[in-house]
């Protein structure tokens, strides 16, 4: 075992997870290859203002049965769950004229349409376009509420804000499916995802997410195994007559560096790439051979696009004290997330409509208060608004968002005569840009439905078994190592190839341990043998 050398690349939670669970098991011939600076992967805290703002993954998400929630809450990095727990999509709805809505309606909308998707799980078909199941529901709470044959003008005035209340809804979805639009979603994203119940399901960290990681390198000598500005460029396989290995190539990404390419040789790699990077390199080169075409086929059907937070830090909040955020309701949007629209516009003629905002700002859901920030607001944005803002710099979005602020935030809602100045301080994130991330985490599209089968555990299974030797050796030299032909030779990791827990941080965490655990296990019983 000592002998194994092992290659983990990414030092996100998945490799670091990994690398934890080898290095406790006697496994110490490994090294993490990490392309950035610096580790954490879609893990990125930031100290500011003498507390923590998260640039990636925002909370853990739920209790029971969360691997990280159960190690974060055993070292006692969690905050006060009594009351310094997560808020999201929360506080005053406002309308984009300036209006502050108190209608009970919104509410319930909200409830109504919140509690149809969890029927979802009771549903005979396993995969189906959730947009049109959510305005089917929409329009059975209209029929409830409208009740009379013929609809008045009073009618048609609550029939319009619940229409903007489901297109802010559609938006909330998108964000926290991390897809394009729910036209393309399937039902199996809310099927096939587990929720760790308890009494939080959003919980915060004291000291940021980067606590977790911090923590977990305490047990062994993480930076002896630790390769920072490390590229692989290319993944091959070597064999002779007596062994085979995978060789990887190399690049020193450090801006002083004049290293040329090299390559390295390993029994193992546990690649934890995200899904992003994996769809977007399996034709160029990155994998010198073919994956299995199950395998592609389920790379390329999951769904893995963008989503992008804005923290605004002002000098002096300009809200009153009880704020737990603005929600926007859009007027006279038409376009992929809207009720009117029977199929997604191209999106060149919506933004080419003429509107008061540039369009990316319609797929902002709203400004949320921000923990152990009290001079900040965060805004969340998805589908095309959020690749479409990483083309931008920080001056222009925050010039934008101080408008957008400006006109929807009522007066009632802002401390008397407050005017709402420019944020002295801007975060925006780009994950869309990021070479080696290309979004932010992965859902189940409706593409990817059509693979399943009646065992759909199945897909994931395929995308997580390691590729063997028997996998990719060539035939005509197979019979020369027929004691190989079993050998776990490229592991992959990461949320996306968890069946349950994908899109969080702790269903990354647990595929890191199993990969290892898989390594650990194989050598276990070759020693049996």
């Amino acid at each position: 075992m000592v002998d194994t050398r092992i290659a983990i690349v990414g030092a996100g939670i998945a490799g670091i997870s990994a690398a934890h669970r080898l290095y406790q098991n006697g496994f110490k011939n490994f090294v993490i290859l990490e392309a950035k600076d610096q580790i954490g992967g879609r893990i990125r805290s930031i100290k500011f203002d003498n507390n923590w703002i998260e640039l990636g993954a925002q909370w853990i998400h739920g209790q029971q049965g969360n691997i990280l929630y159960d190690f974060a809450d055993k070292n006692e990095l969690i905050a006060d769950l009594t009351k310094d727990f997560g808020l999201e999509a929360n506080g005053f709805f406002c309308t984009d004229d300036g209006d502050l809505i108190e209608s009970n309606l919104v509410r319930d909308l909200i409830v109504y349409v919140d509690e149809k998707k969890e029927d979802i799980r009771n549903i005979d078909e396993i995969n189906f376009n959730v947009f049109e199941y959510f305005r089917a529901a929409f329009d059975d709470f209209v029929r409830s509420r409208v009740d009379s044959e013929e609809i008045i003008e009073s009618d048609l005035e609550t029939i319009n804000l619940l229409r903007k209340v489901f297109r802010w809804f559609i938006i909330y979805e998108v964000i926290d499916n991390s897809c394009d639009n729910l036209r393309e979603l399937s039902s199996l994203s809310y099927i096939e995802w587990h929720n760790c119940f308890g009494t939080v399901d959003l919980i915060n960290l004291k000291n940021g997410y980067v606590s977790v990681l911090n923590k977990l390198v305490e047990d062994f000598p993480f930076e002896n195994h630790l390769r920072l500005n490390t590229v692989v460029e290319r993944i091959s396989t070597t064999f002779d007559y007596t062994s085979a290995s995978i060789e990887l190539k190399l690049i020193d990404n450090s801006v002083n560096s004049r290293e040329e390419n090299h390559f390295e040789y390993f029994d193992h790699v546990i690649l934890t790439s995200s899904l992003g990077f994996l769809k977007a390199n399996l034709t160029t080169g990155f994998f010198d051979f073919d994956l299995p075409d199950r395998k592609s086929a389920i790379i390329k059907a999951l769904g893995f696009s963008a989503i992008n937070k804005v923290y605004l830090y002002f000098d002096r909040p300009f809200w009153i004290k009880e704020t737990k955020g603005f929600q926007i309701l859009w007027s006279n949007i038409s376009d992929q997330h809207s009720y009117s629209m029977s199929e997604p516009k191209v999106l060149n003629d919506w933004e080419n409509q003429a509107q008061k905002f540039p369009s990316w700002v319609y797929c902002i859901q709203g400004f949320d208060r921000v923990y152990n920030q009290p001079n900040m607001l965060m805004a969340w944005i998805g589908s095309y608004g959020a690749k479409q803002i990483e083309s931008l710099d920080d001056d222009e979005i925050a010039e934008c968002l101080t408008e957008v602020l400006e006109t929807i935030v009522p007066q009632s809602c802002r401390l008397i005569g407050s005017v709402i100045a420019k944020p002295s301080k801007i975060f925006c994130t780009r994950w869309n840009s990021e070479p080696y991330v290309l979004g932010s985490y992965s859902n189940r599209t409706l593409e990817y439905g059509h693979l399943c089968s009646d065992n759909h555990r199945h897909n994931i299974e395929i995308l997580s078994e390691p590729l063997r030797y028997k996998d990719i050796i060539k035939p005509s030299i197979d019979h020369n190592l027929q004691t190989k032909s079993d050998w776990p030779l490229i592991h992959f990791a990461g949320e996306a190839t968890d069946f349950e827990f994908y899109s969080t941080t702790h269903g990354a965490m647990q595929s890191g341990i199993r990969e290892a655990n898989r390594i650990i296990e194989f050598h276990r019983s070759k020693l049996k043998n």
